[in-house]
């Protein structure tokens, strides 16, 4: 492939700018991969970016769009080619609120905020909910199909994309609506506007019992063309516009709880998992560990964290405007029944939308104190991204507990030997570590947190045996960040080659000349 620039930057309606001090604020994002390009291209007009991407597959230039950068796998981190930079403007006046379908539509570069901000001020709730819905672009959310803290009753971005207006590397524009394009014997045809039609082949179906961005996959429910694109990380095409279905607005009740007693805490969480508390139906169910708690409250004190609290849940539950009082009760008594401390300053019970802000302030508080340690030690952490099928909770939590009490033991003796040969040390025992994350959906975050590139090296290590264990169990490498570049190896080694196989299949029928997003999921296979 030709990854540089064709000799002469201006091209037929927009131009290729190759200042190397303009190119450098766009090769690397949230991850730790930094990239290279040869040359940046400006705009946000859907014919120019078209008009671009045609160029680039004739002429064989790797292509990558760029807008706010906060993937966390460096799936906006170009390797070469050209950056499509994408305007960063935001509003709630961009977002396009149809009351009469219940659907919001913006465009690709709308934060999630500003589309939940838009449905909130028109009398509707937005259930997409990432953690970083106050940085990420609408279209970035599809594209790696995040999820967040309501994904425990909502599920993941894609399950809420009704609508995409999308460019493919042909230079094709297509409106998508779900349901219009539904798999016909195993395979999708789209008529283009360019004349002819595109045949691709349908990808498996996504596991109902275990939250999965791993890649090209089908909803079970009602599988469309429109699927493809959720969590395909720019490599099929550019997502333009999305449309996404919206719920009636609610009452929100909400509870931060802090536990002197992790496995009660976790006992609790069996509980809801199994539906057996009466009036507790949450949205959200989430873990903070005793670790994470202690950076939290060390950088935040403002928190008001309980000295000795071993782990807290932040739990919410939409509910209609009379229901509020019985709601509150069902959740104090099943609190309070599976051990929860009757204290008030350990159970935190909103009253105001402000309580409710401040509880999700505490849930962003947690990642935030956490990334200013890694920063601090000049050192990335390494947090996992891994989800376990349903009834794996308990065991989920005992195998994590294990492997952080003894990394030699969980890696084992082979690797634990070339460590050594390679560091002249043996591996550590164990590495600092903080652990938060979705637990209803068997999703942990445990982010290592290295002292030294030594304990980065072990940590490294630890990690690909974390989440190997969890693939032998049937469970996901990538829950909610996509695969981009940090995963493809791994994807490779624990996918089934037929699917593997059929996802290739897809990748040449969008994109032919192999030039979207090279490097992110699948385009490193042959």
């Amino acid at each position: 492939m030709n990854t540089t620039v064709p000799n002469g930057c201006k091209m037929p309606g927009f131009s290729v700018e190759r200042d190397p001090a303009l190119i450098e604020q766009y090769v690397a994002d949230e991850s730790s991969f930094a990239g290279r390009a040869d040359g940046v291209v400006r705009t946000g007009d859907p014919q120019v970016i078209a008009e671009v991407m045609a160029q680039a597959a004739q002429a064989g230039v790797p292509l990558v769009f760029s807008a706010r950068r906060t993937s966390l796998t460096g799936a906006a981190v170009p390797e070469g080619g050209w950056v499509v930079v994408l305007p960063e403007d935001s509003s709630p006046d961009l977002v396009q609120v149809d009351a009469e379908r219940g659907e919001a539509t913006a465009p690709a570069r709308v934060l999630v905020s500003d589309v939940e901000a838009a449905a909130e001020r028109a009398g509707w709730f937005l259930p997409i909910d990432p953690t970083s819905r106050r940085t990420c672009s609408i279209a970035g959310a599809v594209a790696c199909n995040a999820s967040g803290a309501r994904s425990y009753g909502y599920g993941p971005t894609g399950a809420w994309v009704e609508g995409l207006t999308v460019v493919l590397a042909s230079g094709d524009r297509l409106t998508l609506r779900r349901g219009e394009h539904p798999p016909v014997d195993g395979r999708f045809v789209l008529p283009l506007p360019s004349g002819g039609a595109l045949e691709v082949p349908a990808p498996p179906l996504r596991r109902a019992d275990v939250k999965n961005a791993m890649g090209f996959a089908l909803r079970r429910d009602v599988p469309d063309l429109i699927d493809l694109f959720i969590g395909s990380e720019g490599t099929l095409g550019y997502i333009e516009a999305v449309t996404v279905r919206l719920l009636p607005r609610a009452e929100i009740f909400a509870a931060l709880v802090f536990w002197d007693d992790a496995g009660k805490a976790v006992d609790f969480v069996a509980q809801v998992q199994a539906g057996a508390l009466e009036g507790v139906a949450p949205m959200s169910l989430e873990w903070f560990d005793a670790e994470a708690l202690r950076l939290a409250a060390e950088r935040h004190p403002r928190l008001g964290v309980p000295p000795g609290a071993q782990a807290a849940l932040f739990v919410e539950q939409r509910h209609g405007k009379r229901e509020g009082d019985a709601v509150a009760m069902a959740w104090y008594e099943a609190l309070i029944a599976g051990g929860a401390p009757d204290d008030e300053a350990a159970m935190r019970i909103s009253s105001s939308k402000a309580d409710l802000e401040a509880f999700r302030e505490f849930r962003h508080a947690v990642p935030e104190s956490i990334n200013a340690l890694a920063r601090q030690r000049g050192l990335r952490k390494l947090g996992t991204d891994l989800a376990y099928p349903k009834g794996w909770l308990h065991r989920m939590v005992a195998h994590y507990a294990e492997a952080l009490a003894d990394l030699p033991a969980a890696v084992g003796p082979e690797a634990g030997a070339a460590f050594e040969a390679e560091w002249g040390e043996p591996l550590p025992a164990r590495l600092d570590v903080a652990t938060f994350g979705h637990i209803g959906d068997n999703h942990l975050h445990v982010n290592l947190l290295p002292k030294t590139p030594a304990e980065m090296a072990a940590g490294k290590l630890l990690y690909d045996a974390l989440a190997r264990h969890c693939a032998a169990q049937g469970g996901s490498i990538s829950a909610e960040h996509g695969i981009g570049k940090a995963k493809r190896a791994m994807l490779i080694e624990v996918s089934d080659p037929a699917d593997l196989a059929r996802m290739r299949a897809i990748k040449a029928a969008f994109d032919p000349a192999g030039v979207l997003a090279p490097g992110n999921v699948l385009a490193t296979l042959g």
